[in-house]
């Protein structure tokens, strides 16, 4: 047993939290942050040879990229599988409490959307953006009444199921916000509708020759927010997202990954 712990991969990890049906999470939103988790690390790598240094920098890397909230409910999912994984024994150092939030000290008066640049979403994960929030604000209001009925405890100090359905109602209502943001700055991209190009775009599915193995494997590149590995889908800001970005099938590319250069041959490119 400790010999299959000692190997788990980053994504065995991840879908090991995911599928576990005691795991609580938010469905595609912590699949696309996990998603993230992944692509910056490695999908392959050891869980366990992470160190704590690269969680501290992957948490800066993250603060750096956008406003405080976001970021910080980003850093929280990655925190919740962290812990997760340390509990159930495939850690032996705790990573979780290397994940550095920073807290939002200052309020910008100016709205969030303001300074968000477009974003382009395949019409799948248009669709799939809507559908998420419907079922968040179905949720709002399941949790609006477990908050209600919790709150007639006169107990409060120690009112446990308050305080969870308060903190989920915290998750729900950032995620809904992010949700609304990148949908009023979202540009409907159909590769195909587009005039007929090789190079490779948002929506393109590129097949990828491993030039040191071999291997081939096919991607889907898409925006951040519809980013998962589980499905092979990479995010065009992630080390091979933007290698292959604009490039055509035939051309050689190195990427820049956690365990070094690698070198991949682009075989296929198409809608």
């Amino acid at each position: 047993m400790l010999e299959e712990q000692d190997t788990v991969t980053v994504i065995e990890g991840i879908s090991k939290y995911i599928n576990n049906p005691r795991t609580k999470t938010d469905g595609p939103h912590t699949a696309t942050e996990l998603g993230r988790f992944a692509q910056y690390y490695g999908a392959d790598r050891v869980l366990k040879e992470i160190d704590p240094s690269e969680v501290g920098s992957y948490s800066e890397r993250i603060s750096e990229g956008g406003a405080v909230p976001q970021a910080a409910e980003k850093l929280q999912v990655v925190r919740a599988f962290l812990s997760y994984m340390k509990k159930s024994g495939h850690l032996e150092v705790n990573l979780a409490q290397h994940v550095r939030i920073k807290k939002n000290r200052v309020r910008n008066n100016k709205p969030a959307d303001m300074a968000q640049e477009v974003i382009e979403l395949t019409p799948s994960g248009h669709k799939q953006l809507n559908s998420e929030l419907d079922n968040l604000k179905q949720e709002r209001v399941v949790l609006a009444e477990e908050i209600h009925k919790a709150a007639q405890d006169k107990d409060v100090r120690e009112n446990a199921p308050l305080e969870a359905a308060r903190e989920q109602q915290g998750h729900v209502e950032s995620r809904i916000r992010d949700i609304e943001v990148q949908l009023r700055n979202a540009v409907v991209i159909d590769p195909k509708k587009r005039k007929k190009d090789a190079r490779v775009r948002i929506g393109a599915k590129v097949t990828l020759k491993d030039l040191s193995s071999g291997k081939e494997q096919g991607y889907t590149v898409v925006s951040v927010s519809e980013a998962n590995p589980l499905e092979n889908k990479i995010s065009n800001v992630s080390p091979v997202g933007k290698a292959v970005m604009k490039r055509v099938a035939g051309q050689q590319i190195e990427v820049d990954t956690p365990l070094g250069k690698q070198s991949f041959l682009i075989v296929r490119v198409s809608a």
